[in-house]
């Protein structure tokens, strides 16, 4: 996923259409009173695939008819730029032992990271998305070298190979590779040579002002869903800028193991991974474990991921959220799996007047966070929007406790001490106003 701090904070970190009728009949009857849930709260929209031994399973669409809409897919684009890398490599255009210097000597430490170090973010290099100048530039188209210039004036996070860091610089750089030792565009590529092998073909990169009918718009709700700006397409490239479909997702993750997408040691290499390595990372669900990726750019979330053992794959394209993507997984394979303990969701709302949401308005700041948080109340809702980035809307859980599920973010704010408590992903912070 492109780890921006849009509507992440900390992150940038479902096609053979159905008739509703259809998705009522299928075998698994808790999808559909999921969906009822789902949709009685206005917490999703999106669609979502389940596929078994190469067939569809279950599938369906939340926050509106089911159809064969497409969705941009954030950083699960990795995974692809990751095989067309391992293609190459199989073609005898490079080895992932080669060093960046070779292709960007600007960069900090090029001559001591190695292509493989970009496609396990182990190279140290900045994650571009993560400053809080990223907003200024994300709606604007940028040339290659103005993004060069920009990753070449980063200070490296860390000493090559020497530790793991989440960095949506890796893919663009690897993408900018690919073009060079090919002379096409990263968009070609994935349609001339990885999309034939994995046997999809509705799946490209976006284009900016030109849709198809089935592609859809991303939105965050406040009373209502309201359409997200996007990120111009020159910026993501292989980070995090390909469309596609809960059904293609299946069909990708499948073929990177029983299909023709990789080679033989290559599917040997990928099934080693323990957390993170060519653009895939490991999910691991009670005794069972997936392959896979997440994305998010510009509201879109996705998920797709393929357990081995059972021949399975699942895949998940939200274009508005306010329910957890990682949840909303959890309730699919709970409903698949036919989990005894498994209990819909439940939702619980607060409502607080203008009068009880203005004490928790102001900037508040942290020695231990590189962006600052603002709080305000817009038409009687309480929005938070760190440096640079859109903002986000924040439901009351306690009187005084908010969340953005969407994101996982949790904030209680103590007004007579000036201190927001800022949670996400494990990670527990205090600001100051």
């Amino acid at each position: 996923m492109l780890k921006t701090i849009a509507i992440g904070i900390l992150s940038w970190i479902l096609v053979l259409p159905l008739s509703l009728n259809a998705q009522a009949e299928n075998k698994y009857p808790l999808l559909d009173s999921l969906k009822q849930v789902l949709d009685a709260n206005n917490k999703v929209k999106g669609s979502y695939c389940i596929y078994a031994k190469g067939k569809v399973v279950a599938e369906g669409s939340f926050g509106g008819p089911h159809g064969p809409w497409k969705y941009r897919v954030g950083s699960i684009s990795k995974t692809f730029t990751a095989m067309l890398m391992l293609l190459a490599e199989d073609e005898g255009k490079i080895n992932l032992d080669d060093t960046l210097s070779s292709w960007f000597p600007s960069i900090k430490n090029a001559d001591r990271i190695s292509l493989r170090m970009l496609l396990n973010h182990s190279s140290g290099i900045h994650n571009f998305t993560n400053d809080a100048s990223f907003g200024q530039i994300m709606q604007t188209k940028q040339s290659r070298s103005a993004m060069i210039a920009r990753f070449a004036a980063m200070e490296s996070d860390f000493e090559p190979g020497t530790d793991f860091g989440y960095s949506n610089t890796n893919f663009v750089l690897a993408s900018y590779i690919l073009e060079d030792l090919y002379q096409k565009s990263i968009g070609d590529l994935l349609l001339e040579k990885l999309n034939p092998l994995a046997e999809i073909e509705g799946t490209y990169f976006f284009e900016e002002n030109k849709k198809s009918e089935s592609e859809v718009s991303s939105y965050f709700y406040t009373n209502d869903w309201v359409e997200m700006p996007a990120t111009h397409p020159s910026i993501p490239l292989g980070a995090g800028g390909i469309v596609s479909s809960p059904l293609e997702l299946c069909k990708f993750m499948r073929s990177i193991h029983v299909g023709n997408t990789t080679s033989e040691e290559n599917k040997t290499r990928i099934q080693a991974i323990e957390n993170y390595d060519f653009g895939i990372m490991t999910f691991p669900f009670f005794d069972k474990q997936a392959f896979g990726h997440n994305g998010g750019i510009d509201g879109f979330q996705s998920h797709a991921s393929y357990f081995p053992q059972e021949d399975l794959a699942i895949a998940i394209c939200l274009n508005g959220s306010q329910y957890p993507l990682n949840d909303l997984s959890l309730d699919l394979l709970s409903i698949y799996f036919g989990k005894a303990d498994y209990k819909l969701p439940e939702f619980k709302n607060i409502s607080l007047s203008e009068a009880e949401l203005r004490p928790f308005i102001g900037l508040y700041k942290s020695d231990n966070f590189p962006l600052d948080i603002s709080i305000e109340v817009k038409e009687g809702e309480l929005f938070g929007q760190a440096s640079g980035q859109p903002s986000f809307p924040l439901s009351a859980t306690d009187k005084n406790v908010f969340e953005f599920k969407a994101a996982g973010i949790r904030m209680e704010f103590m007004p007579e001490d000036n201190i927001m408590n800022f949670e996400q992903g494990g990670a527990k912070i205090q600001f100051k106003r």
